[in-house]
């Protein structure tokens, strides 16, 4: 168990890991006539408990990394963008040739669409792009909804997904896919955040259920693993 998690992490940080050799450079911008977009900033949480468990820390440090998944793209945003009606574009470039655009696009209704394309050879892994889309998502005008698809190099099929929602009742979900090479699902955890503090955690390996575990609003907790539909293990914390 948990080694979906590893991979989907691995999936949607492709274009982070591309990004970490490019340099904090951008074109000449003009002063924004509104406030430039950021990218959302979603924070999950696992139990409230201090407990030694196993199970119990593993359960907090999945729910941390969630917390990061909507910010993996944080490099390209340190730049200053140059607007052009409702669209910001930003960009940064690794010698000698390689150049990362990034561009949010705002809505009618105050959401935005956000794309990734990269173009020109990385000196890091010597890869050529020729105005590939990496990555496209959306949020919603208040963050509180989204989604971010990573795409497998070179290609439009899909490496990993994120996607997050947050309903009526402050209720947050998120959901976290990856794809094989030939774009069919090969795993995927879902986390649940309640407004009381209580939540669940569910590990998919394709679309049989591997781990399951769920926690109170005081943070004690109970977990199970199965292996090909049967139970193989189950415990509890407090």
């Amino acid at each position: 168990m948990f080694s979906n998690y590893r991979r989907i992490i691995s999936a949607l940080a492709i274009a982070t890991i591309i990004a970490s050799g490019c340099s904090k450079s951008s074109s000449p911008s003009s002063p924004p006539t509104t406030t430039t977009p950021t990218p959302p900033s979603i924070t999950f949480k696992g139990p409230n408990t201090n407990s030694s468990d196993t199970y119990a820390q593993m359960v907090k440090s999945m729910a941390a990394s969630f917390t990061g998944l909507t910010s993996l793209y944080s490099p390209y945003f340190a730049t200053n963008p140059k607007q052009n009606g409702s669209t910001w574009t930003w960009t940064v470039t690794e010698p000698p040739s390689l150049t990362a655009t990034f561009t949010a696009t705002k809505q009618s209704d105050g959401s935005f669409v956000w794309k990734l394309v990269l173009n020109g050879k990385s000196s890091s892994d010597s890869t050529t792009y020729n105005n590939w889309t990496a990555l496209q998502g959306t949020s919603s005008a208040d963050g509180k909804n989204g989604d971010w698809k990573v795409y497998q190099t070179n290609t439009t099929i899909l490496a990993g997904e994120f996607i997050w929602s947050t309903d009526n009742a402050g209720k947050l979900t998120g959901t976290l896919r990856s794809y094989s090479e030939t774009g069919t699902l090969s795993g995927s955890i879902a986390i649940i955040n309640n407004s009381d503090g209580s939540g669940e955690i569910d590990e998919y390996d394709g679309n049989a259920l591997v781990f399951k575990a769920v926690w109170t609003s005081s943070g004690s907790g109970t977990w199970w693993s199965y292996n090909n539909g049967t139970q193989t293990g189950t415990g509890t914390w407090t």
